[in-house]
């Protein structure tokens, strides 16, 4: 029985890939470096995100980081809008009485000002991010709330959520995103893929042995 879903924020609940392309785009002008296409930044954008400059040379302090975007991509709001039915999806977890915690890389404060934008105050249970390595925060993330391994699934958009929830003896849910495609999460082997958080009910459903 399904009691908790961890969620990765960017490409699962919020369709954010437009923002983020823009925001980067800025900031790696305030870094001296080059736009990069979306072509480029599709190839290169990878988790931990120190990964991801080091393939353009780089070397960045991390919380340096999350400043900068603190600052930017606000500007950008306009941009971001929630993914399909995940509102509707948060509401039905909730009457099902099933935690929500949220493990994210992108910045906490950014995430709350987009809660409120979505309008999903009130069904989320807890907000863990600002993470640069979910990799280090996901066992914390277990101890402080207690879960049960066996009744928890991750449901992430990128190689990086599949890996860290295996490393947590976790059940992956891959949701391909702009950020990454259904082939390339294929190769990371999750447990179970679906094509957007709506098809969630339906999969709990099935986990849980329900009908459908």
């Amino acid at each position: 029985m399904i009691k908790a879903i961890i969620f990765d924020w960017s490409g699962v609940l919020s369709n954010d890939w437009e923002a983020s392309f823009a925001t980067e785009n800025e900031v790696l002008e305030t870094r001296g470096h080059r736009r990069l296409s979306k072509k480029e930044y599709k190839k290169l954008f990878e988790l931990p995100w120190t990964n991801f400059y080091k393939k353009l040379g780089l070397k960045v302090d991390i919380e340096e980081e999350y400043a900068l975007w603190d600052k930017i991509c606000p500007k950008h709001s306009s941009k971001l809008k929630p993914a399909p039915e995940a509102k509707k999806t948060l509401q039905w977890l909730k009457k099902q009485k099933i935690k929500i915690i949220i493990l994210s890389a992108h910045n906490k404060k950014l995430i709350l000002q987009e809660i409120k934008q979505y309008g999903f105050q009130g069904l989320i249970n807890e907000i863990n991010a600002s993470n640069n390595d979910k990799r280090e925060k996901i066992q914390e993330l277990i101890e402080k709330n207690k879960i049960e391994k066996e009744s928890t699934i991750y449901v992430g958009d990128m190689r990086h959520d599949i890996e860290t929830a295996r490393l947590a003896g976790i059940k992956s849910v891959a949701v391909p995103s702009k950020y990454e495609t259904r082939k390339s999460l294929e190769k990371e082997n999750p447990n179970f893929i679906i094509k957007s958080v709506a098809e969630l009910p339906k999969l709990i459903k099935k986990i849980n042995g329900e009908s459908k």
